[in-house]
C-alpha cells in the first residue's frame, strides 16, 4: 500500500521514492500483528489456533522485525517520527488490553471503648484500572483500522516533502484508502458476527444487519470511484476493475467462507492493486 502511494503521487505530484518509510511499514506491521502471539489462548477461530500452535515461531518473527526496526527512526524526518508515534500507540492498544492492579487501601478510623483512636488496619481490598483492547470498543473497531492503514500508507510516507498532505491530490489519495479500507473490513465484521455477538460486541453488521452491511460497502466503494477520478481520470480504469473485484468478494463473503477467503483474498487486493500500478 505505500509503494502503491509512491507509484500514484510519483505521476501526479513528482514525489520522490524513498525506502525507509516502506521498511517501517513492512516491519512495523509484522511486529504489531503478532503481538497477539504473547496472550492468546487456543480458540475455535482457525486463525488464533494456528497462532497458539505456531507461537514460538511467530515469537522469532516478532523479534526478528523489532531488530529490524530499530535503526529506522533514524532515517525519516520528525515529523514522520512524531506522526509514527500515534500511529504505533493506535495499533498497540487496538490488540492489547490495560489491566493495572492499584496499591491495596488502608482503613486507619476505628473507635475504641467509646473513644475516638486511630488504629492502622490493613487490607487486602484489591482495585484495578482497566482498558480494553480498542479493538473490543463497540463500532470502533473498523474505524480504527481504516485511519491506520489510510493514514500509514498515504500521510506517513508524504510527511518528508515538507508537508505534502496540504496538497490536494494527498489528501484526495488518503480518503480512497480510508474508505477502500473501511469496505474491505466490513466482511470481517461479517466473518466475527457470532464471536461479536457471543462476548457482547457491538459492531456495524450486529446493528444493520450483514445484508445491509454489504450494501453499505458497496456504497463506499463508489465513493471511492468519484474519489479517484478527482485523483486522475487516467487510474479510473484500472481502480474500477479493482472495486469489480472487491464488490464480488464483498457480496459473497459470510461467516462460512474459509479464513483464505479474508486473510488471502480480501486483504490480497492491497497485493493485486500495486501489481496492477507497476504494469500500467
Amino acid at each position: 500500500m505505500g509503494l502503491s502511494t509512491y507509484l500514484l503521487l510519483f505521476e501526479t505530484v513528482g514525489i520522490s521514492f524513498e525506502l525507509a518509510p516502506l521498511w517501517i511499514l513492512f516491519f512495523g506491521t509484522l511486529v504489531t500483528y503478532n503481538l497477539c502471539v504473547f496472550y492468546t489462548k487456543g480458540t475455535a477461530s482457525e486463525k488464533f489456533e494456528f497462532i497458539y500452535k505456531n507461537k514460538n515461531t511467530l515469537k522469532t518473527i516478532f523479534f526478528l522485525g523489532f531488530i529490524l526496526l530499530i535503526p529506522a527512526p533514524f532515517f525519516i524526518t520528525l515529523n514522520q517520527f512524531w506522526f509514527l508515534v500515534h500511529l504505533a500507540v493506535i495499533s498497540v492498544f487496538y490488540t492489547v488490553p490495560i489491566h493495572i492492579e492499584l496499591p491495596s487501601e488502608e482503613i486507619l478510623e476505628e473507635e475504641v471503648n467509646g473513644k475516638n483512636s486511630n488504629i492502622t488496619e490493613k487490607t487486602n481490598q484489591k482495585k484495578y484500572f482497566s482498558v480494553p483492547a480498542w479493538r473490543n470498543i463497540p463500532y470502533l473497531k473498523i474505524f480504527l483500522i481504516a485511519y491506520v492503514w489510510a493514514s500509514a500508507t498515504v500521510i506517513f510516507p508524504m510527511l518528508h516533502e515538507d508537508l505534502i498532505i496540504q496538497n490536494s491530490k494527498t489528501i484526495t489519495l488518503f480518503l480512497e484508502r480510508f474508505f477502500f479500507t473501511l469496505a474491505i473490513t466490513i466482511p470481517f465484521d461479517i466473518r466475527d458476527k457470532e464471536g461479536d455477538k457471543k462476548v457482547g460486541l457491538d459492531t456495524l453488521v450486529s446493528f444493520l444487519s450483514p445484508q445491509i452491511s454489504k450494501v453499505v460497502a458497496l456504497f463506499l466503494l463508489i465513493i471511492c470511484l468519484v474519489l479517484i477520478y478527482n485523483f486522475h481520470i487516467n487510474y479510473l480504469l484500472h481502480f474500477g476493475v479493482i472495486y469489480l473485484l472487491t464488490a464480488f468478494l464483498i457480496v459473497f463473503s459470510s461467516s462460512k467462507r474459509s479464513e483464505w477467503y479474508f486473510t488471502g483474498g480480501i486483504d490480497g487486493l492491497f497485493v493485486i492493486e500495486v501489481l496492477i500500478l507497476m504494469l500500467v
